[in-house]
């Protein structure tokens, strides 16, 4: 069956500037029961970490708002508004949730997502999240780069070393990570 609107999971434009890192509520498809549903997410835009939001669609309107070029977008709420977003009612985030999100927003954690490698694995080729302490994040190259570094799936108990192109794009996360918290330490 098709969806009657673009899901949220599935809004990544425009490409060049917006990366999603996490769904945090997708209120699903408006209709008469459910006339202004909204969806949250966590992600980064030109590699900063955001907080975004966006209106679902429905039959007669699949992409939501915003939108831009015929593709469905996200609208990044401004910083301070963040905090009041996140715990206010409507959404009954469990605690954890804001906390994961909070950590991400104030950039006391890295994420990088890859697909788990093992064919044993009932999540084979799913997507798995790994995430590294900014105050660690020197140790983390450092272990990288002596290619000592390894990802764990909880799922299925498995470790394995990066491949090269994971290799080289979590260097590069984990070093522009490492400038953008040694900015941001030096205002605080």
């Amino acid at each position: 069956m098709e969806s009657s609107y673009v899901r949220a999971a599935d809004v990544h434009a425009p490409r060049r500037h917006w990366s999603l890192v996490c769904i945090l509520f997708d209120g699903g498809p408006s209709d008469a029961a459910n006339p202004s549903p909204s969806s949250l997410a966590i992600g980064r835009w030109n590699d900063e970490p955001v907080l975004a939001m966006r209106w679902n669609g429905n039959a007669e309107n699949p992409l939501g708002n915003p939108q831009s070029r015929g593709l469905a977008t996200w609208f990044i709420v401004p910083e301070q508004h963040w905090r009041q977003i996140l715990e206010t009612e409507q959404y009954k985030f469990s605690g954890d949730k804001i906390n994961f999100a909070r950590d991400f927003l104030d950039f006391k954690k890295v994420y990088f997502l890859n697909r788990c490698p093992n064919p044993d694995c009932r999540d084979y080729q799913q997507l798995v999240l790994h995430e590294y302490r900014t105050n660690d994040l020197g140790p983390t190259l450092d272990k990288l780069r002596k290619d000592e570094l390894k990802f764990y799936h909880i799922i299925c108990d498995h470790w394995w070393k990066p491949a090269a192109q994971e290799k080289d794009d979590l260097a590069a996360l984990l070093k522009s990570a490492q400038d953008r918290y040694r900015v941001r330490s030096a205002k605080q």
